[in-house]
């Protein structure tokens, strides 16, 4: 609902800025709202509605009548653990946001806070993330350029041939880590490219591009014991290719696709012995252009 005053202590009802009736949930929690560009933005995390978590609108606002008319809405991060995002704006005029990293009691995959309340802590922070507003309305959501000022140890390669035999793939230590690199669809016949990510002891989480039906699924149920689930989003393979952005942290997995407009991120708590990393396509064979990829430096000691 939107108030106005004149005084900042005596408020007046004006409209109702948006409601659902029963397709975003039963409570909204955390809304933002604020102007991209041309057009206005809000978001929240619907309670109650499965497993989407962290859902935008976009559309036009009447300043007059409090009026919100939205008719673009999509979801900010597929994944398990992307929550409450709140924006702030920088200096320089971007528009930032940055969510909590964990999952609520009401979720459908929730079993307790995990190993992190364990240890002291509840959650913690995603990497944050520019909001970018795309031709059609959507959003994109692009990790901050700042992030490049922890990368080291640089390792490039131009083009990597995938079969079926897992190849191995090199990025950081293994652990944390950035990997950058562009699926070539024209040159790829394969069904699915299954990337395998923080390998060890028998344990693995398993980023799987399904390219015959169009889907991205992020399986943790072997990362670690512990966690469960695989989060799930339709896959744009209509282009000429598809980028990938993967961020990887000491308990966390945060994937970019689309153009930073199919995100998904999912916590998990691989140890330190789980430091391999590997791709194999199945159905065909795969190319990938343009490999990049940098170990993380500590932000904190």
């Amino acid at each position: 609902m939107i108030y106005e005053s004149a005084d900042l202590y005596h408020w007046n009802f004006l409209n109702v800025l948006a409601e659902s009736r029963g397709e975003w949930g039963f409570m909204w929690e955390c809304p933002d709202f604020y102007q991209l560009g041309d057009k206005y933005v809000l978001t929240f995390s619907p309670m109650g509605s499965g497993d989407h978590t962290s859902v935008y609108l976009t559309g036009d606002f009447d300043y007059k009548t409090g009026k919100f008319d939205w008719h673009i809405s999509g979801e900010m991060d597929w994944g398990f653990d992307f929550y409450a995002p709140q924006s702030m704006v920088a200096p320089d005029g971007r528009r930032l946001i940055v969510a909590w990293a964990n999952e609520w009691e009401w979720m459908p995959l929730f079993k307790d806070w995990g190993p992190t309340y364990q240890e002291g802590w509840c959650g913690f922070f995603n990497v944050i993330r520019e909001v970018r507003m795309c031709k059609d309305g959507t959003l994109a959501f692009v990790p901050v350029e700042e992030m490049e000022k922890i990368r080291e140890n640089k390792f490039t390669q131009r083009e990597i041939q995938i079969t079926e035999t897992p190849q191995q793939l090199k990025a950081g230590d293994g652990i944390s880590f950035e990997m950058k690199f562009t699926l070539d669809l024209e040159e790829t016949d394969a069904d699915r490219v299954e990337l395998k990510l923080r390998c060890g002891k028998e344990k693995e989480s398993r980023c799987i591009f399904d390219l015959k039906n169009g889907e991205l699924l992020v399986d943790r149920s072997c990362a670690d014991g512990w966690s469960v689930g695989t989060s799930r989003s339709v896959l744009k393979v209509s282009e000429k290719s598809l980028d990938v952005h993967i961020f990887s942290d000491q308990s966390s997995l945060e994937i970019f696709t689309d153009q930073y407009r199919n995100n998904h991120s999912n916590n998990i708590f691989a140890g330190n012995d789980q430091d391999a990393i590997s791709i194999s396509a199945f159905g065909g064979r795969a190319v990938i252009r343009d490999y990049e990829a940098y170990g993380l430096q500590e932000c904190f000691n």
